[in-house]
């Protein structure tokens, strides 16, 4: 599926963020390990959280909207899980099949088969899980159930998914997690330690490098997902670049990472103001900034766009792991700014971009290279090109934001689905 998007857009209106998928993913996932019932409210049902949603099934949750019936210690599924294209997904329920004597197998699409969990799998080893992988790749069979060891060591600078997973895990089992190397994307550490103490659990941390998690009871409970910045972080590019958009249901005060999205343009010049629950972002003079992205690799398309628009030099550092995701964000970002005529140097952490020049005279055909994040931020750069712009498959936005479509109708976005 493609979208044809209309050039010179004026983007003004009213929206209601997403709820966070962050959230979603790991409520899920306690909802399974909490003997009582979970109350889910608001969140997000996307492609990714209905990977999760069907995997916390598998081990034996009972999920009726809203209302999450979880076990104790989690049962062998009935068939392999599939985790489709969701990281998280894949991360956690690995992590979770350690507790259970396999053989349990799980399996995803070509493109979350090409992601990377060697660390997570070696670490698992470290405690004695039984793990054959396709050098260190799905599919994965996983024969747990004998942990003979609660310490393990990992390097925290390809995926935060990573540590959680093994915290998730240690609220049931008991564990320490040493992180070797700087961990990337602490925000969502954040998250994970943020959800997990409200459902009771009992942990230490020492500055990102050392996480002691005991054995908890989890208790369940009402949990409300709040609005998820990274998909806001589209819109408020936007009303960044070209016009004026005032977006609900975000917490101010959160712990996610991508809130980094404010700071962010209100330093490139954009005018934000929060009133009351709501926070408005309005058009300003864009000015090229550096950026570090060491704990936000998921703003890296979406701050690129910014960089396009806006006057002189920005310059993307600290996102090396960003290669790591849906695709090579850092190449695959590169490739689409140049296609609309855009200077960008990749470089290996990041971009270096020219932003402030004349674009926009020829039609520019942008490609999603199947990552959801990628094909948002290219439709949010087409909104202001002077030609008419493609944007080839779009269908993954649904990995994270069904209605993002809907939302670009209320502020004004001017395309067509082909």
């Amino acid at each position: 599926m493609d979208v044809i998007i209309e050039p010179n857009n004026k983007i003004i209106g009213h929206i209601t963020a997403p709820p966070s998928k962050s959230y979603t993913h790991r409520y899920l996932f306690l909802g399974l390990l909490s003997r009582y019932v979970t109350r889910l409210l608001n969140p997000l049902i996307c492609d990714d959280t209905v990977a999760s949603i069907e995997a916390i099934k598998a081990f034996g949750a009972d999920y009726r909207t809203p209302d999450i019936r979880g076990v104790d210690r989690p049962r062998k599924p009935d068939k392999e899980i599939d985790c489709r294209r969701s990281g998280t997904t894949c991360r956690f329920a690995t992590a979770i099949a350690s507790m259970v004597r396999g053989p349990i197998v799980l399996t995803g699409s070509e493109q979350l088969s090409r992601r990377p969990m060697k660390q997570l799998i070696d670490a698992l080893r470290q405690i004695g899980v039984e793990i054959l992988d396709n050098n260190g790749h799905l599919p994965i069979v996983i024969n747990g159930g004998k942990i003979k060891n609660r310490e393990v060591t990992i390097s925290g600078k390809i995926s935060s998914q990573f540590i959680s997973a093994l915290i998730l895990l240690g609220s049931k089992i008991g564990i320490k997690v040493i992180v070797e190397d700087e961990m990337v994307s602490k925000g969502y550490i954040d998250i994970t330690l943020r959800t997990l103490e409200e459902a009771g659990a009992r942990l230490y941390i020492d500055r990102y490098k050392y996480f002691e998690v005991f054995p908890s009871d989890l208790k369940g409970g009402e949990r409300i997902v709040p609005g998820d910045y990274s998909s806001a972080a589209f819109f408020i590019a936007a009303a960044a670049i070209g016009g004026r958009v005032t977006i609900n249901g975000l917490e101010k005060n959160d712990v996610q990472p991508d809130k980094k999205i404010l700071e962010i343009v209100r330093e490139m010049g954009a005018i934000v103001k929060w009133r009351n629950n709501e926070v408005e972002v309005s058009h300003g003079e864009l000015t090229g900034i550096e950026i570090d992205c060491r704990d936000t690799p998921d703003l890296i398309p979406i701050v690129s766009v910014l960089g396009a628009y806006a006057n002189g030099t920005t310059i993307i550092s600290g996102g090396e792991h960003a290669r790591y995701k849906e695709t090579d964000r850092i190449k695959t970002t590169t490739i689409n700014l140049r296609k609309m005529g855009v200077n960008a140097i990749e470089k290996n952490d990041g971009l270096v971009i020219y932003g402030g020049k004349r674009l926009g005279q020829s039609p520019a055909y942008f490609n999603s290279f199947g990552d959801h994040r990628i094909a948002m931020a290219f439709i949010i750069a087409a909104l202001f090109h002077k030609k008419p712009c493609r944007v080839y498959g779009v269908e993954v936005i649904r990995d994270s934001y069904p209605e993002f479509f809907t939302d670009l109708s209320k502020v004004g976005g001017r395309f067509r689905i082909v």
